[in-house]
């Protein structure tokens, strides 16, 4: 999930102690994460626009539907269509259905008002500016659907939801919550420049977060945070989403190898024929988590952050 960045200010007020018992000093952070803020989403009931009347465009493997304009349904396919590409790229034989769905309100009123009657308690934060999930048609045909509006970060959030829809297809609901939320952010920094898409980018609050983390012994181990189930994982977000975010930065960086023949990969391959994702990262990463460890704090403390 990703949130406004006005309701990112307010998360500040972080817990003292995190479930995995390492006593924080919050007020020490000055960095600002993807975490929500905690105003929950509360007003009278509005009318909920029926996207059967937005704007259609279907082409490639996505089907938009945009409430403003047909440019902006057009836009987005063709966004989506090329992030695509790219998450592919860690994939064999990925299997995205057809037809892949994203909605695009043209307001927050008008996406929040759709998310309340459709999704109901999906939408805890005000600050929630775009989600995937998982939805059931009146026709019993159960798909992926990505919603968001026309907004300053539109391009980060359908990058980033478009990564969690794109891997509930290829594999399936039961996936480790640091990859899933740790690689939407690594491709969420994506941008277009010269007619050519560009990913990984580093982000300067992301990786001033984790090294921020490491530097203070506040941050989990890579064992506690691969071990992390949702309720841990969101409920610890301010330091689970950085130091997501930097775990696989690091495994997608540290062969210095193309991604066709990185473990990275190889170890993504393992995951859609196992169901063990702790043994196939220690096949692939080694058995020696000391040493792993080390070796991950020392890479993303010398890593220098880059503009977004």
């Amino acid at each position: 999930m990703l949130y406004r960045a006005e309701a990112i200010a307010s998360a500040l007020a972080f817990p003292g102690r995190l479930s995995y018992d390492v006593r924080m000093n919050w007020k020490k952070v000055a960095v600002i994460v993807w975490v929500g803020a905690t105003s929950v989403v509360c007003a009278q009931q509005p009318t909920v626009p029926d996207v059967a009347d937005f704007n259609f465009v279907s082409a490639g493997n996505y089907q938009v539907l945009a409430q403003d304009s047909m440019d902006t349904a057009w836009q987005v396919n063709r966004f989506m269509n090329e992030m695509l590409k790219q998450y592919a790229r860690y994939f064999s034989n990925w299997s995205l259905q057809a037809g892949a769905r994203v909605v695009v309100f043209s307001n927050l009123d008008d996406f929040r008002a759709y998310s309340t009657a459709v999704v109901g308690r999906l939408l805890p934060h005000g600050g929630l500016a775009g989600y995937c999930h998982l939805k059931t048609d009146e026709g019993g045909n159960t798909f992926y659907e990505l919603v968001t509006y026309v907004h300053d970060n539109l391009w980060p959030v359908l990058a980033h939801e478009g990564f969690h829809q794109f891997l509930g297809y290829e594999l399936g609901q039961e996936v480790p919550v640091w990859l899933n939320e740790g690689m939407a952010q690594y491709f969420e920094t994506s941008y277009v420049a010269s007619g050519r898409l560009h990913t990984g980018i580093i982000s300067k609050p992301k990786l001033r977060a984790a090294q921020y983390l490491i530097y203070t012994h506040q941050a989990p181990s890579l064992r506690e945070l691969l071990q992390m189930d949702r309720t841990t994982f969101y409920g610890n977000a301010q330091v689970a989403y950085p130091m997501s975010w930097a775990l696989v930065y690091y495994l997608m960086n540290r062969d210095g190898t193309t991604f066709r023949n990185s473990s990275f990969r190889r170890y993504l391959q393992d995951l859609k024929f196992s169901g063990d994702d702790i043994a196939s990262f220690q096949r692939r990463f080694g058995r020696d988590s000391a040493q792993w460890q080390a070796d991950f704090e020392r890479y993303i403390l010398q890593l220098n952050p880059q503009d977004e």
